[in-house]
């Protein structure tokens, strides 16, 4: 060519380069950026040096566990990449570059889908089913006899032998899956005979949803470096290089825990052993430490929750509680049933409820995000419930999870089929109590923490030995008061102190209720406090004083007695009622407000009843 040839083509490649070549390499830097919204995170960390991609799932495989389950029941085929995997079931050319702008519904879906047709064991590469163990959950060891073989789904239930059976974990069917707020949002995955079931949502250990591709891929990396940090040590006796070389190109495999949630429900933690701890470090704290769990019982499922909240906290709740005059949520004395107000007298303490207070709605919000929600929704919570214990008070075990087995209510709370319930309780303690002071917590199938089995007491042998100190004369003999503080004293029970939390769950996994999560609030025992004020107490340890004149001795003696403090905060398992989505009962619906905000019913008193001749009608409006 001549000069002036080569002069252009050089000009010409020149301008490719720079108008085509530049920009699309800028383009290819930024695209994650743009799809993810990260500032810091791009596609550039799963390629190399020359560009090409990298597989950050290589030489990792995944335990699967079910919901609330310890043990996996499977581990994914360590020749087959999550990653690839997924893309190997789209034929989009540039699904690399979009798995980080995955939406957590389309992530679930290929997640849901990767698992059941490539990945666990048991399945060929066409996605038929052979021994594998993630189908359908079993009952836990705790129920026996005929509720056993009615447990979930039935002991009869039969999985459609074409079909995946994690899939048919994922999808526990019309009659047992709750329609959540977004249930419209779920993205279906197709089995291979053509059926189309619900996906599940996934969980680490910890409770953190995982919502992106990019997290799962953080969470993996981070646990790659912890593995490293743990292993690769410097000793004393000389240097580590070529150990710490090896371990830095990765072990043969890594094994992730991952927890699979069926559409529709909710995740719940999976202790093994008593004394485990939950680092739940993706949730911010009120102080300046981690929150974490200590499990305290296995059956019932129940938790230390440690630095959930603090004593300012503690100090608004209590503080808005007793300032509170409407009738609706002031202190008064506590009720129970499914609606309405119902006095009962083997439940004599008082409560009353912050429902949107400032600081109800942090702790709110927190507990959700410990619970393993990713998103803040009220329906899903009741007000916080404020309760105060003094002496003599109490309330006999019972279940938080409400019971209407004849569906006489409007709204639907069989959490085992379609309908909502609460799922979990985490209790805030505002007050100090010594170990033997009562006002514990007690968990009546549960068992003391650190007690060998040949040591444990029956109850009437706690019984005996009450009596024989004392502590309790002040109460009827054979009464259930007297009887709650044997249980107390012989099972699993919370000490109160300010600022302890505890979490324990109403349901299993599958929304039936669990039966062991029965739980009483003992009274008060002891706690005399001297020249103490009615302002300190209240302000510095959210007490309060009862003044009692006892005759002992031809004297007078005044004696403050210690009350104490805790509140309720339930968390159900989809909207409760009277919120929009919250299921009815067939044939009960609920009445609507017409254009003037008032609630127009009628009631007739059919006068088949004499004793009802005189009766008349009471209504009390509930928030919570």
């Amino acid at each position: 060519f001549s000069n002036s040839t080569e002069q252009t083509i050089m000009a010409s490649n020149f301008q490719v380069a720079f108008f085509v070549i530049i920009p699309y390499l800028v383009g290819l830097a930024i695209s994650d950026r743009v799809f993810s919204g990260s500032n810091d995170i791009g596609m550039e960390r799963f390629t190399d040096t020359s560009g090409r991609w990298i597989d950050p799932f290589q030489a990792v495989t995944f335990a699967i566990h079910r919901n609330g389950e310890p043990e996996p029941c499977s581990e994914t085929i360590p020749s087959v990449s999550l990653a690839q995997a997924i893309l190997d079931m789209t034929n989009e050319n540039d699904m690399i570059s979009k798995l980080s702008s995955l939406s957590k519904y389309e992530l679930d879906h290929y997640l849901t889908a990767a698992l059941a047709k490539f990945l666990l064991p048991g399945q060929n590469s066409m996605g038929i089913p052979s021994t594998q163990t993630c189908g359908p959950e079993h009952p836990p060891e705790s129920v026996k006899g005929y509720k056993r073989r009615t447990w979930g789904r039935g002991e009869n239930y039969v999985i459609d032998g074409v079909d995946s059976p994690f899939l048919t974990f994922c999808d526990m069917g019309e009659d047992h899956t709750p329609v959540l707020p977004d249930h419209n949002e779920l993205i279906p995955v197709e089995s291979t005979s053509g059926v189309t079931t619900l996906p599940c949502h996934f969980h680490t250990r910890e409770g953190m949803r995982i919502t992106s591709y990019q997290q799962l891929v953080d969470f993996v990396q981070t646990k790659k470096d912890s593995l490293r940090n743990d292993e690769c040590i410097v000793s004393n006796d000389g240097p580590t290089i070529n150990s710490c070389t090896a371990l830095n190109q990765g072990p043969s495999t890594l094994s992730i825990h991952i927890y699979a949630v069926p559409a529709g429900r909710i995740f719940m933690f999976a202790p093994s052993y008593v004394g485990e701890i939950f680092e739940i470090e993706h949730v911010p704290s009120k102080i300046d430490q981690p929150i974490s769990l200590k499990v305290m019982s296995l059956s019932p499922k129940v938790f230390d929750v440690i630095n959930f909240f603090d004593k300012d906290e503690s100090k608004d709740i209590v503080s808005k509680a007793i300032a509170e005059t409407s009738e609706s949520h002031k202190m008064k004395r506590s009720s129970t049933g499914a609606s309405g107000y119902n006095v009962n007298n083997q439940r004599t303490s008082e409560n009353g409820f912050d429902t949107h207070g400032k600081t109800a709605m942090i702790v709110k919000r927190r507990c959700l995000k410990v619970l393993g929600f990713d998103e803040y929704n009220d329906s899903f919570t009741d007000g916080l419930q404020v309760l105060r214990y003094n002496k003599t008070t109490a309330y006999i075990p019972h279940m938080d999870w409400i019971d209407d087995p004849r569906k006489n209510e409007i709204h639907n709370y069989d959490s085992a089929g379609v309908g909502t319930n609460r799922h979990s309780t985490i209790l805030l303690y505002m007050s100090d109590l010594g170990p033997s002071d009562g006002g514990e917590t007690v968990f009546k199938h549960g068992w003391p923490i650190g007690v060998p089995e040949e040591e444990r007491k029956s109850r009437d042998e706690a019984l005996k030995e009450l009596r024989a100190s004392g502590d309790a004369d002040f109460l009827t003999k054979g009464s259930w008061e007297e009887t709650m503080v044997a249980d107390c004293r012989s099972r699993l029970s919370v000490v109160p102190h300010s600022a302890r939390a505890v979490l324990f769950y109403s349901q299993h996994p599958n929304g039936e209720e669990d039966h062991n999560s029965i739980h009483g609030g003992c009274p008060v025992l002891h706690g005399e406090k001297w020249a103490v004020s009615h302002t300190s107490l209240l302000l510095l340890f959210s007490l309060l004083i009862e003044i009692d004149l006892n005759m002992f001795d031809n004297s007078w003696h005044m004696t403050i007695l210690l009350v104490t403090t805790q509140a309720n905060l339930w968390v159900w398992n989809g909207p409760r009622g009277g919120f929009p989505g919250a299921p009815n009962n067939p044939g009960k619906e609920r009445i609507s407000n017409n254009d003037h905000g008032k609630v127009e019913v009628i009631f007739q008193n059919t006068g088949e009843d004499p004793q009802f001749e005189e009766a008349k009608l009471y209504f009390q409006d509930t928030y919570w």
